[in-house]
């Protein structure tokens, strides 16, 4: 007896392992809008994501915030193996509130971290808002942390010049390089983060060009992971920063991202 054309299509379905790519866009940002969750102290305020404290007349030292996709996005089949390529553009500004003060910090990450993960006690400072000071250094794979920094305090794990930084596990990070920041005067920064699965590799581009920024196929800084042999197979996607006991102001301006796993 010949099978109808619909039971081989609903085997083929159960055959191929399903797998998800995920693609936003945000050109601005505003209270209670969709898709997008807050930890900590972060905001939304005049159209951009604060993800620290930046009221003039508050307190804005210690101050750790993030903001996340409000989706898992999965970034490996645990069935095939098989990595996702990504790509994610944002705008942001890191600035100065003390008005030629020598002494602002301390940076903003993109981050990819577990889905349930939240800002770690004492992630104020360098931390970020990634990182318990525990296992901040060690490397720990408990952290299962992924991380862009724009490092803008000179901790005592960081080179001596504000930096952009490749971090794994770690708030050490693993490649860095020097970050031409315009913080006194909170220019708009550009950064694309794009991870090719076939070489496995991690890259930045930053650009602080204010008319019609562009990535220009050269990058900034790129290091060689695994993403499979550190993060989960689905993760949560987003921005941390964090103040100590000195501050600035962290706004994200806008977000894109795509995958095609």
């Amino acid at each position: 007896m010949a099978l109808p054309a619909t039971f081989f299509c609903i085997m083929l379905l159960l055959v191929i392992p399903s797998a998800h790519s995920v693609s936003f866009t945000f050109n601005t940002f505003y209270p209670n809008m969709g898709g997008i969750s807050f930890q900590g102290d972060a905001f939304t305020s005049s159209g951009v994501l604060q993800l620290t404290r930046n009221q003039i007349d508050s307190n804005l030292t210690y101050s750790a915030g993030r903001v996340s996709y409000i989706q898992p996005v999965q970034i490996w089949d645990s069935q095939t193996g098989k990595l996702t390529d990504f790509t994610s553009h944002f705008s942001f500004i890191v600035k100065d509130v003390k008005h030629g003060s020598t002494s602002y910090g301390d940076g903003i990450t993109f981050f990819l971290a577990p889905v349930d993960s939240e800002i770690p006690p004492g992630a104020t400072g360098g931390y970020l808002a990634l990182f318990s000071p525990d296992t901040a250094i060690n490397g720990s794979q408990q952290n299962q942390v992924v991380a862009v920094e724009f490092d803008s305090y000179q901790n005592p794990w960081d080179p001596t010049f504000d930096h952009v930084g490749i971090n794994v596990n770690s708030i050490s990070s693993v490649a860095n390089a020097p970050w031409r920041s315009d913080i006194l005067n909170g220019g708009i920064v550009n950064a694309w983060v794009n991870y090719d699965s076939n070489a496995k590799n991690l890259s930045v581009f930053v650009s602080d060009t204010q008319q019609n920024p562009a990535f220009r196929g050269t990058y900034s800084l790129s290091y060689t992971v695994d993403l499979r042999e550190v993060l989960p197979e689905w993760v949560r996607i987003g921005f941390s920063a964090a103040t100590g006991a000195a501050v600035e102001i962290n706004n994200i301006l806008s977000w894109e991202f795509y995958s095609s796993l």
